[in-house]
């Protein structure tokens, strides 16, 4: 019947259906669920990549010489000198320019710069 103690399932709302049910097994915790060692270096390596790329974002935006906030230097038709910090921080390449022309090792890797690869390769010396 209808006002029994026990409903019928066609009356049964979530919150009876819900009762007794645990999200969390007994004797497991969020983290031994959720967690996994292997996980950390991919967690990483997005985190770095986000750190990188902020910082290009930030770079651009706040030193990039056609980007201009100050309204002095908006005003100006020409305001590509408008500062110099501006003009030094655009003209900067975050040490990535001249990490090409010189030889470095990144264990398992060594990185030979193309200039030192024809030289090696020269035959009138």
């Amino acid at each position: 019947s209808r006002h029994s103690a026990r409903p019928d399932r066609q009356a049964m709302g979530w919150e009876q259906a819900a009762v007794g049910w645990r999200e969390i097994p007994r004797g497991m915790s969020v983290r031994k669920i959720w967690f996994d060692l292997s996980f950390a270096p991919l967690v990483g390596v997005v985190g770095m990549a986000s750190f990188l790329m902020g910082g290009i974002i930030m770079k651009h935006f706040t030193g990039h010489t056609d980007v201009a906030f100050d309204k002095k230097i908006r005003m100006d038709h020409n305001h590509q000198g408008g500062s110099e910090h501006r003009i030094a921080t655009h003209n900067s390449r975050l040490g990535m320019l001249s990490i090409n022309k010189r030889a470095f090792n990144l264990f398992p890797f060594t990185y030979t710069p193309k200039a030192e690869i024809i030289d090696r390769h020269r035959t009138d010396k």
